[in-house]
């Protein structure tokens, strides 16, 4: 893998999304079934995505359980798979941004994706269920889906809050989380890049809403932070870290904490902020990796 790919694998995870946005049009047929008047049979990735959720929203459960691909629903299991279905009152695609081409634009050089899969990043439009409220905050909310050419047609193979595998370049790895039962993503640990790292805002504000739920009480912790997200940049997880202290920034007047990281016989400083909510409860993204002077 080139030096290129490694950079990509690490920086898009959290990065800033990059304009290249496209156009949703509204959902189409699916096994005879018609909606909005438009007769199109799941073509194209955009068509799949906007039928699924459109399923979802008139509580067409069955016809959504078509458009998830066989693994992803060997994956999930049928507990995770009603939970998705059952997971809102109504839910629309407001926005797409090919995810190759969002990793490219932020200085990467991603290859196109193979012919039987691609990955978007997807914005939608979300009035949760009860059941779903666990997992998905009212209003904008923002996802990684990829999607495999499957059964002649594109189904979503993939739901995530990070990159997959088409960016990535491997998908992530499930483990259990004793403490609230959901799963946490790891992350393959990539080469240590050193430099600011851009923070996509949208990531975040799910991830504080996960917060306020009760889930992931170390995203306000910015050592827990360090070993959770320092992965994706090169930081290996079980590297010796430590508060060296907090202040806030003079100019932006968001609060900062620094972390002295100790690994492999290299000392780092790791910057973090807090982009959506200050205080003990708002949630730490790294935004910069340097070497100790």
């Amino acid at each position: 893998m080139g030096k290129d790919a490694l950079f990509t694998r690490r920086f898009v995870l959290y990065a800033a999304a990059a304009a290249l946005t496209t156009g949703c049009s509204t959902v189409s047929i699916l096994d005879g079934q018609v909606l909005n008047g438009k007769a199109r049979a799941g073509r194209s990735p955009q068509e799949t995505l906007d039928d699924f959720f459109a399923f979802l929203s008139s509580q067409r459960y069955d016809q959504a359980r078509l458009l998830l691909s066989q693994s992803f629903q060997a994956r999930l299991g049928p507990e995770g798979v009603s939970g998705i279905l059952h997971a809102f009152h109504s839910v629309q695609v407001v926005d797409l941004v090919d995810a190759v081409a969002w990793a490219n634009g932020l200085g990467a050089h991603l290859s196109n994706p193979p012919s039987d899969r691609r990955e978007y990043l997807v914005t939608l439009q979300v009035e949760p269920s009860e059941s779903g409220s666990r997992s998905w905050p009212i209003g904008v909310a923002r996802r990684f889906i990829d999607l495999l050419w499957q059964d002649h047609m594109w189904k979503i193979d993939a739901i995530g809050i990070s990159p997959g595998i088409v960016v990535t370049g491997s998908p992530p790895v499930s483990t259990p989380n004793p403490a609230s039962g959901a799963k946490a993503v790891v992350l393959p640990i990539e080469s240590l890049r050193y430099g600011s790292i851009p923070v996509d805002r949208a990531i975040y504000i799910a991830r504080q809403s996960a917060v306020e739920r009760g889930l992931i009480p170390w995203a306000t912790d910015p050592v827990e932070v360090v070993h959770h997200d320092g992965a994706s940049f090169g930081i290996e997880p079980s590297a010796r870290a430590n508060l060296a202290g907090r202040d806030v920034d003079p100019n932006t007047l968001i609060p900062r904490a620094e972390v002295e990281v100790q690994q492999n016989g290299q000392a780092l400083v790791v910057t973090l902020i807090q982009p959506i909510q200050t205080g003990p409860k708002g949630v730490w993204a790294i935004a910069e990796i340097l070497p100790s002077i």
